[in-house]
């Protein structure tokens, strides 16, 4: 999986939302967050598509987690977010992302596979509750 900014920022947004049992407005989050208000509208409907969050319309509006931070794994955000493959690595395990098409006489391709397998195993094992608990312990 390719990280991008915007996942980082989708991190962020959940974190900080996960301390309100109200709705917050994309103003009040863009300010605790310092992400640009445009970019974080967008990247919170593509979360309320993908169930996530919860949006409110009105004077009290906002959006709200639909789930706790311990039902939240953090490769589903990841994986919400980013348009492309699951990849760590461009090429990786996918041999049509081989920029030269030589995957099948890569050598760093296994390797750079198997990194991938490994690291898509941790990132299984950690929720939205743990990005928390690890902000705190800081």
């Amino acid at each position: 999986m390719l990280f991008t900014k915007s996942t980082a920022y989708t991190l962020q947004a959940l974190i900080e939302l996960s301390k309100f049992k109200k709705p917050v407005d994309v103003n009040t989050l863009s300010d605790l967050t310092d992400i640009p208000k445009p970019f974080l509208a967008k990247l919170l409907q593509n979360l309320s598509k993908e169930n996530f969050i919860k949006s409110f319309k009105g004077i009290h509006g906002g959006f709200m987690l639909v789930k706790k931070p311990e039902e939240i794994k953090i490769i589903d955000v990841f994986k919400a977010m980013e348009d492309k493959d699951s990849l760590v690595f461009y090429c990786s395990s996918n041999n049509t992302n081989c920029v030269r098409n030589r995957s099948s006489i890569c050598s760093t391709m296994p390797f750079f596979s198997m990194l991938e397998d490994e690291f898509l195993d941790i990132m299984k094992k950690y929720t939205l509750a743990d990005a928390i608990r690890m902000k705190a312990d800081k």
